[in-house]
């Protein structure tokens, strides 16, 4: 009997002592100990989404540039990457960055509105462009005097906008010319790089046969919008070693940045400003934080504030302008290179900023 007894004590005390809550200053201190755990892991835990945010948004712009070289393959004539700028917030930093980017194709060439079109070209370089029709004779010269082609030649001709660049090959052969429409005329460009004109028709009143090459043209297919929080920084983007002339200090100015790809290889084409150029090197596009571009003060670098560019988390995605291959690579240190050069321009800066890609520790340099 007496030990059932102690036998129902022990059993009381168990179920007395499995039972009993915890102190209130248990119960602080666990909960004191998941607070300052938590302290510390939300800082790392966002810094590696940033960090992710930033890799996502390289890779999908890798795969964004692969889709409009394959893209340029299966058209068989150029397609590129329209890069739209930014149109909203603060006028500069919006200028100065883009978080969409569109496939950009270049429309089919136009030789007028009927066959056996035709260009007169002034010795000034002004371009007139007439159909195969003869609307009347010259009482003085007995020549005819054709009409006008109706598109290009309208007001409100949307074929060319006004202000736009494009190219123009005569009699189907030869280089392509670079003119543009200064309101409604139509002018071959000064710094022609391709030699002479066909001076053989210059004025004469059967003109020459022309092929027109338009603005690329922004796809109606979906563009490729970056992850939130991630831009491209066109404040130090640009080509060759040290360029970043997609940058613009003139705030109206919303002109897209469009890199053309040719159907073989490599890049046809870079248009900056609404101003086309051949490329003269490797095409650089910085990958960073919207909330870090700085086209006003590139190099900021302090503990509360950084630009892109001073910010070694931050990715070059760049294309080798030969083969239009793409490199991606973490920018560089700016602030060890200014340590050591007491004189250095803004170009010389950025180029130490892609020294990683340039001297070839990605997959590959130029």
């Amino acid at each position: 009997m007496l030990l059932h007894l102690q036998k129902h004590q022990i059993n009381r005390q168990l179920r007395q002592q499995s039972t009993r809550a915890m102190t209130m200053i248990e119960l602080l201190v666990v909960i004191t100990i998941i607070m300052v755990l938590t302290g510390v892991m939300i800082p790392t835990i966002r810094y590696q989404n940033r960090n992710r945010a930033l890799r996502e948004a390289e890779r999908q712009l890798n795969a964004f540039i692969g889709s409009a070289q394959a893209r340029a393959q299966q058209l068989g004539r150029p397609v590129g990457i329209w890069i739209e700028r930014v149109n909203d917030g603060d006028p500069m930093v919006s200028a100065n960055h883009s978080v969409s980017v569109y496939l950009a194709e270049v429309p089919l060439p136009y030789s007028g509105n009927l066959r056996n079109s035709f260009v007169k070209i002034t010795s000034a370089g002004v371009l007139t462009f007439h159909l195969p029709i003869i609307t009347r004779y010259d009482s003085n010269t007995g020549l005819p005097i054709y009409a006008y082609d109706t598109i290009l030649h309208n007001i409100n001709n949307h074929l060319i906008k006004r202000g736009d660049s494009f190219k123009i090959q005569f009699n189907y052969r030869g280089p392509y010319y670079d003119a543009v429409r200064n309101g409604n005329n139509y002018q071959l460009r000064n710094n022609q790089r391709h030699g002479r004109l066909p001076t053989a028709n210059l004025g004469s009143s059967s003109g020459i046969p022309y092929q027109i090459h338009r603005l690329p043209k922004k796809s109606f297919s979906p563009p490729l919008n970056l992850p939130a929080g991630t831009v491209i920084d066109l404040s130090v983007s640009g080509t060759m070693a040290g360029g970043y002339e997609f940058r613009t200090t003139n705030t109206s100015n919303r002109r897209p940045v469009i890199i053309m790809f040719n159907p073989s290889d490599g890049v046809a084409t870079v248009w900056s400003n609404g101003i086309p150029n051949p490329p003269m090197g490797w095409i650089h596009l910085l990958v960073g934080r919207q909330n870090q571009v700085s086209p006003t003060n590139l190099w900021l670098d302090e503990e509360t504030e950084k630009g892109n560019v001073m910010d070694m988390n931050n990715r070059w995605v760049s294309i080798d302008h030969r083969t239009g291959s793409i490199v991606s690579e973490n920018v560089d240190s700016i602030a060890r290179f200014i340590a050591g050069s007491s004189n250095s321009s803004a170009s010389d800066k950025i180029a130490a900023a892609r020294q990683l890609v340039r001297s070839g520790t990605g997959s590959e340099g130029n």
